[in-house]
C-alpha cells in the first residue's frame, strides 16, 4: 500500500497551523505577556463604560469600529479569545496565499504556495505571537488582491474595508485599488462609509463624535517624531544621515509620494494584465504603507511579508532568478540581520539596527516594483 502524500498546498497550511499551535501553547502557559491584545481588551472595556478610547500614541491607534471587531474575542475567556484572534490571522494567511498563488502563471501552484509560506514566515511569527492586527491586514491584503484579480468586486470591497477596520493605514492600499481596479469603486465606497458610521449604532452620537475627534488628534500625534519614539519608516533611513522629517514635512512627503503613485497607476493600468496589476497594487501599496505611514515597528512588516514572498515567487517562475535570490536574502536579512549586527557592533542598538534594515530593504523593494512596473508597461506597448 502506498503511503498517501501530502500536497504542497496542504503542507503550506500545516506549517502555519503548527506555528499557531506553538503560539497557543505559549499563551496558555504564559498568559498575555508579550502581547498587544490587552490594549484591545481595554479599548472594549472603555467603550462599554463610555470612556475615552484614546490616551496617547503608545496605546490604541485604531478607528472606533475596531472595538466592534474585537468584541467577540473579548467576550471569550482569556487567553481563549486571544488564541482564536490569532487563528483568524493564520486562517486568512493560509486562504490568501493559497488563492493568490493559484493565479501565478505557472503549473506548480502548490509549490508556489509553499515557497510563499517559507519566505513570508520569518517576518510573520513575531507579529502573530504578539497578536497584532498587522498580521490580519497582511492576510486581508492578499485576500483582497485575489478577489480583485477574479473580478469579485463586492468581496474585495468587504476585505479592504475590514483591513481599514484593523488599521487606518490601509487607506493607501484602498486608494491604489480604486485607481487600478475602478470597478470596485461603488462597493468600496459603501464599505468605507459603513466602517465610519457603524459605531453610531452601538453608542450615542455625542460619544462617537468625541471618539473620532480624539482619534484624529491621536493620528496627528503619531506622526510627530518629537514624541520620543522612532519607527521603521522613511525617517529610519534619513536618520542614517543625521536628518529626520518633522510632522509637517512628513505629511507633505506622504501627499507628494501618494499623488505620484496615483498618477503612475492611473496612466499604467490600461497596459497591465490582471496578475501584473495585482502585483503592482500589493508592491506599491505595501511599500508606501511601510515607508510613509506612522507608527510602523519591526513587527508591522508582517503586512508586507506575503507581498515580498509573492513577488519573489513570481520572479522565480518568470526566469528572474537574480531578483528571486535577492528578495529571499532581503527577507532573511530583515528577519535576522539586526541580531547579527548587534552582536558584532553594539547590542544596545538592536532596535535602531532593526528599523534601519527594515526600512532600507523595503525602500529598495519599492524602487524595484516601480522599475518592474515600467517593464510591464514597455512590454505591453511593444506587444501592441
Amino acid at each position: 500500500m502506498k503511503t498517501p502524500r501530502i500536497s504542497s498546498e496542504s503542507f503550506s497550511a500545516l506549517i502555519w497551523l503548527l506555528v499557531w499551535l506553538l503560539i497557543a501553547a505559549l499563551l496558555m502557559a504564559n498568559g498575555l505577556s508579550r502581547s498587544v491584545t490587552p490594549i484591545y481588551h481595554r479599548a472594549v472595556d472603555h467603550w462599554q463604560a463610555g470612556q475615552a478610547l484614546y490616551y496617547g500614541p503608545k496605546e490604541f491607534n485604531y478607528l472606533p469600529v475596531f472595538v466592534g471587531l474585537f468584541w467577540p474575542f473579548h467576550r471569550l475567556p482569556i487567553p481563549v479569545g486571544d488564541i482564536v484572534w490569532r487563528l483568524m490571522a493564520v486562517s486568512g494567511l493560509i486562504v490568501g496565499i493559497t488563492s493568490i498563488t493559484r493565479l501565478q502563471p505557472c503549473r506548480e501552484h502548490g509549490k508556489a504556495a509553499l515557497i510563499v509560506t517559507l519566505i513570508a514566515l520569518p517576518l510573520s511569527v513575531s507579529a502573530l505571537r504578539n497578536g497584532q492586527s498587522s498580521a490580519h491586514i497582511g492576510a486581508l491584503f492578499i485576500l483582497a488582491a485575489s478577489a480583485l484579480n477574479h473580478g469579485r468586486w463586492n468581496l474585495a470591497a468587504l476585505l479592504l474595508s475590514l483591513a481599514l477596520v484593523c488599521k487606518p493605514l490601509a487607506v493607501p492600499m484602498i486608494g491604489l485599488a480604486l485607481i487600478l481596479f475602478p470597478h470596485v469603486r461603488g462597493a468600496l465606497a459603501l464599505g468605507t462609509l459603513a466602517v465610519f458610521f457603524v459605531p453610531y449604532a452601538w453608542a450615542g452620537v455625542d460619544y462617537v463624535n468625541e471618539q473620532y475627534l480624539l482619534f484624529f488628534r491621536d493620528i496627528v500625534d503619531c506622526m510627530d517624531p518629537t514624541a520620543g519614539r522612532s519607527f521603521a519608516d522613511i525617517n529610519a533611513i534619513l536618520r542614517m544621515f543625521g536628518y529626520e522629517l518633522d510632522s509637517t514635512s512628513y505629511f507633505r512627503w506622504q501627499v507628494l509620494v501618494g499623488l505620484l503613485l496615483a498618477a503612475i497607476c492611473f496612466f499604467s493600468r490600461k497596459h497591465l494584465s490582471d496578475f501584473p496589476k495585482t502585483l503592482t497594487l500589493l508592491g506599491l501599496g505595501g511599500g508606501y504603507i511601510m515607508l510613509f505611514t506612522p507608527m510602523n515597528e519591526n513587527n508591522s512588516y508582517v503586512m508586507v511579508a506575503p507581498v515580498l514572498a509573492l513577488w519573489a515567487c513570481w520572479c522565480k517562475y518568470n526566469h528572474q532568478a537574480g531578483i528571486f535570490v535577492y528578495l529571499v536574502a532581503s527577507v532573511l536579512f530583515m528577519a535576522f540581520g539586526a541580531d547579527v549586527i548587534a552582536v558584532m557592533l553594539d547590542p544596545s542598538k538592536m532596535n535602531e539596527y532593526n528599523q534601519t534594515i527594515m526600512s532600507l530593504t523595503i525602500f529598495v523593494f519599492f524602487l524595484m516594483v516601480i522599475g518592474q512596473l515600467l517593464i510591464f508597461v514597455a512590454r505591453s506597448r511593444h506587444d501592441a
